[in-house]
C-alpha cells in the first residue's frame, strides 16, 4: 500500500454523486459539445491550412492509408504516430475527402472528453463542486473550443495528458498492478502523440518521493515506468532500425540547439536548411547534425546570457494566450493590441464593436485569470504543499522542459486545463465553505469557530 496524500484524494466517485450533479455535467458535457460543433460545421466549416502542421500530419496520414508507412519522403520520427494514424482511420474509412471534416468532428467530441476529465479530476481534489467548476469553464473556454478546428496534436495530446493523470490518481488510489501499468502505458501512448511528455515518469517519481511515506514506491513506479516502456518500444525499435537510435522522437536536438542561439526562436524551413550544412555529420534522419555539440559551445561562450535568453522566452510564450490568432482569421484579423495604443486612430468604441474583440477579451480574460489564480492559490496554500504537488509538478515539467527548447504559446496548451483546475480551487476554498455553512444554519467567527446564526457557540 502506497501511503501518500496525493493531494487529490476527496472521498467522492461517481457512485457516490448526486443525482442533481450528475444533471449539470450532463448539461455542460452536452454544452460543450454543441460549441465545439457549432465553431467546427457553422463558425469555421473550411479552415485555412496553408503553412503550419496541418498539410503536414494530413500527408503524414495519407502515407499510412496507404501502407506507405510515416514517410515525408522519407521515414520520419520528428512526430510520433498517434495522430497521423487518427488521420490514416478516418481517410480509410471515409475517404480522403472528408478527413479534414471527420477530423475536426472528432476532435470536437475529444474537446468533450477533455472537459469530462476536468470533471473528475476536480471531483477528486475537491469535490464534485470544483470538478463541475473546472469543467464549465473549460466548456466555454474558447481556446478549447477553436482548437478543435485545427488539424495540430494538441487537443488529442491534452485529453491524453489528462488521461494519464486520472490512470494515475486511481493508481495512487487504489494501489493495484494492474492501475500503474495502465497509467504508465496511457502516458507512453501521449509520449507518440507528443514527444515532450516522455521523461514525466521521472517527474511522477519525485511526486511520490515527496512525501516520504510511500513502503512500496519503488514497485509502483516500475509497474507504472513497465508500461511505458511497452507503449513506446515498438515505435523505438523502429527508429533503432530506420535511424540507429532508439529514440522517441526525433528533433529535440534541433529545438534546443535553436533555442540556444540568435533570439531563441525556431528557424523557418528556409532559414534552418541554409544553417545547419555545417553542422551536418551524417545521412538518414532527423538528427543527423551535431546540434548539441554547437549548442553547448553557444552557451558555453555566454551562460548568462542563454539564461537570460530562455527565461524571457517563456515568459513571453506565457504572456501571448493561445487561441487569439485562430479567432482572429475566422473573425477578423485587426490587431486590437495595435488599434488601442495610443495615436492608432482608433477610437475605443471602434475597437470593441469589431467581431474579435469580445472573444479575444474572453480569451485573455481566462488565461491571465487562470493563470494569477492559480500562482496565488499556490503561495497562499503553501503550507498544504503536498495537496498541489501533482499539479504543481506537471506545470514545472513543461515549463522546465520547453525552457530548454524553442517555445511557442502552442507548447504551453496542453497544460492549460490544470492552471483552470488550481484557479477554481480558490473559489472552492474561499467561497463555497462560506456558502455551505451559512446554509447549515453556521457562520464562522473570526477565530474560526463555528456559530449557529442567532449568535451561540455550535
Amino acid at each position: 500500500m502506497i501511503e501518500t496524500d496525493s493531494g487529490v484524494g476527496s472521498n467522492y466517485s461517481w457512485e457516490t454523486l448526486s443525482s442533481k450533479h450528475r444533471h449539470w455535467l450532463a448539461g455542460l458535457l452536452i454544452l460543450a459539445l454543441v460549441l465545439r460543433l457549432g465553431w467546427v460545421l457553422l463558425m469555421d466549416p473550411e479552415p485555412k491550412l496553408r503553412g503550419g502542421d496541418g498539410p503536414f500530419y494530413l500527408h503524414l496520414g495519407d502515407q499510412l492509408a496507404k501502407g506507405m508507412g510515416l514517410r515525408y519522403g522519407e521515414p520520419v520520427a520528428v512526430v510520433g504516430p498517434i495522430y497521423p494514424a487518427y488521420l490514416a482511420v478516418v481517410q480509410i474509412l471515409l475517404g480522403t475527402d472528408r478527413v479534414v471534416t471527420v477530423a475536426r468532428i472528432g476532435q470536437a467530441v475529444l474537446g468533450v472528453l477533455l472537459v469530462a476529465l476536468l470533471f473528475v479530476l476536480g471531483m477528486r481534489w475537491r469535490g464534485p463542486r470544483c470538478g463541475l467548476l473546472a469543467a464549465g469553464l473549460a466548456a466555454v473556454d474558447l481556446r478549447f473550443i477553436v482548437e478543435c478546428g485545427s488539424i495540430s496534436t494538441e487537443i488529442l495530446f491534452t485529453v491524453l495528458l489528462l488521461f494519464s493523470l486520472w490512470l494515475y490518481l486511481i493508481a495512487l488510489e487504489r494501489d493495484r498492478p494492474h492501475w500503474w501499468i495502465l497509467s504508465g502505458a496511457a502516458i507512453g501512448v501521449a509520449a507518440l502523440t507528443r514527444g515532450v511528455i516522455q521523461l514525466l515518469p521521472l517527474a511522477l517519481l519525485v511526486q511520490l518521493c515527496v512525501h516520504g511515506k510511500c513502503r512500496r514506491l519503488w514497485s509502483a513506479w516500475a509497474l507504472l515506468l513497465a508500461g511505458f516502456i511497452l507503449a513506446v518500444s515498438p515505435w523505438m525499435i523502429r527508429n533503432w532500425r530506420l535511424f540507429g537510435s532508439p529514440k522517441i522522437a526525433h528533433g529535440g536536438e534541433a529545438h534546443f540547439w535553436m533555442g540556444a542561439k540568435g533570439d531563441g526562436r525556431a528557424l523557418r524551413k528556409d532559414e534552418m536548411l541554409s544553417e545547419i550544412w555545417d553542422i551536418r555529420e551524417r545521412d538518414g534522419g532527423a538528427d543527423r547534425y551535431s546540434y548539441l555539440s554547437d549548442a553547448f559551445g553557444i552557451i558555453a561562450s555566454d551562460p548568462l546570457g542563454f539564461v537570460l535568453l530562455r527565461a524571457r522566452r517563456v515568459v513571453e510564450a506565457y504572456l501571448q494566450p493561445f487561441g487569439t490568432v485562430t479567432m482572429g482569421v475566422v473573425l477578423g484579423d485587426e490587431s486590437i493590441k495595435a488599434m488601442l495604443v495610443r495615436g492608432s486612430g482608433h477610437s475605443l468604441r471602434e475597437v470593441v464593436t469589431l467581431p474579435a474583440f469580445w472573444p479575444k477579451l474572453w480569451i485573455y480574460v481566462l488565461h491571465f485569470g487562470s493563470i494569477g489564480m492559480s500562482v496565488w492559490y499556490v503561495l497562499w496554500r503553501w503550507r498544504k504543499w503536498r495537496e498541489l504537488s501533482l499539479f504543481v509538478i506537471v506545470l514545472l515539467y513543461f515549463s522546465g522542459v520547453y525552457a530548454f527548447l524553442t517555445i511557442i504559446p502552442r507548447y504551453l496548451f496542453p497544460i492549460m486545463p490544470l492552471f483552470i483546475l488550481l484557479s477554481v480551487g480558490v473559489l472552492v476554498d474561499f467561497r463555497w465553505s462560506e456558502l455551505e455553512s451559512r446554509s447549515n444554519g453556521m457562520v464562522r467567527k473570526t477565530d474560526g469557530t463555528a456559530m449557529s446564526q442567532g449568535g451561540s457557540s455550535a
